[in-house]
């Protein structure tokens, strides 16, 4: 897996917003600061000769990294013209909580905003955490400007809160899940992502508790935006910021257990597969009509054939 952002300081971007905040566009970073001639030739001879080494080498992984940024360029596997970027939805897709999630944040929608409202009828399966508080709160008479202006308190006591539902909870590490991401690690054209409904802090409270977090290069999270159907884009121009390369939609592989995972890449132009390891009906699935469908994640071989192939 091309992975810079393990070793990032902060003359870089980093693959997650720090200290659980999104990302603001001012902040982000378009151009590395220019190299003498002779420093970019010295890297590019040194990137190319440690291109060959063990990927999982850590001083491999940073020389490659600055190789990357002094040349833009992306080592594919030969008959391979373009890299790939699999993005993979967290809840019902890689772990599944049990409700943990819900628990957490309905007791922090009480504490900052006074009421759940119609959280208990909300559907929580694809929906961002932002959504999931304009529908319950919404309709008992909370406006959009007073639960955005206590969003940062809601944050802060739904982590709170998760923290200690997650311990409590019959945390389940999905079938497949680390044989396909330990593939994809060692797979020298593809990045691998988060597309998540999670807030950003809430992903990896959930990912860390089985150890997934360096799996991932980057991830886009509903701290970006409440609306699903705009991470797919966001998540390209973060693939373009951080490896200074381009990337076609069609070279995007979304991986998601709900009907607003396959209608947010299809609606983009990604590849979709569609895994029934979360709460969603495997023929509601099916009618959105994903490219691919599989019970959950574990044939590691036909998951190969399909991302790398």
């Amino acid at each position: 897996m091309i992975s810079p952002d393990r070793f990032a300081d902060s003359a870089y971007c980093a693959p997650f917003p720090p200290n659980n905040d999104r990302w603001p566009p001012g902040n982000r970073r378009t151009a590395h600061t220019p190299l003498a001639p002779c420093t970019r030739a010295l890297l590019y001879i040194i990137g190319k000769s440690t291109l060959f080494f063990n990927q999982n080498n850590i001083l491999n992984l940073q020389v490659r990294r600055l190789f990357y940024i002094v040349t833009g360029k992306l080592k594919t596997p030969k008959g391979r013209k373009n890299i790939r970027a699999v993005l993979f939805d967290i809840d019902g897709t890689l772990v599944r909580f049990n409700g943990a999630g819900k628990r957490a944040l309905k007791k922090a929608a009480i504490e900052v905003y006074g009421t759940a409202g119609m959280m208990d009828a909300v559907h929580f399966q694809g929906k961002t955490d932002p959504l999931i508080i304009y529908e319950s709160l919404e309709p008992v008479g909370i406006n959009r400007e007073t639960i955005d202006r206590k969003m940062g308190r809601l944050k802060e006591s739904h982590f709170f809160h998760l923290d200690h539902q997650i311990k409590g909870a019959e945390a389940e590490l999905l079938p497949g899940v680390r044989e396909l991401l330990d593939l994809l690690k060692n797979s020298p054209a593809v990045i691998t992502g988060l597309l998540t409904g999670n807030f950003h802090g809430g992903a990896l409270r959930k990912l860390n508790v089985f150890g997934l977090m360096d799996y991932f290069a980057f991830g886009v999270f509903s701290d970006d935006t409440p609306h699903r159907d705009e991470m797919p884009p966001i998540a390209r121009e973060r693939i373009m910021e951080l490896y200074s390369m381009e990337i076609d939609f069609v070279d995007m592989f979304i991986i998601g257990d709900t009907v607003y995972d396959i209608r947010c890449g299809k609606n983009s132009g990604a590849v979709t597969i569609a895994v029934g390891t979360g709460w969603t009906d495997p023929q509601a699935l099916l009618n959105e009509e994903p490219d691919y469908y599989f019970d959950d994640l574990s044939d590691t071989e036909m998951m190969a054939e399909i991302l790398l192939g």
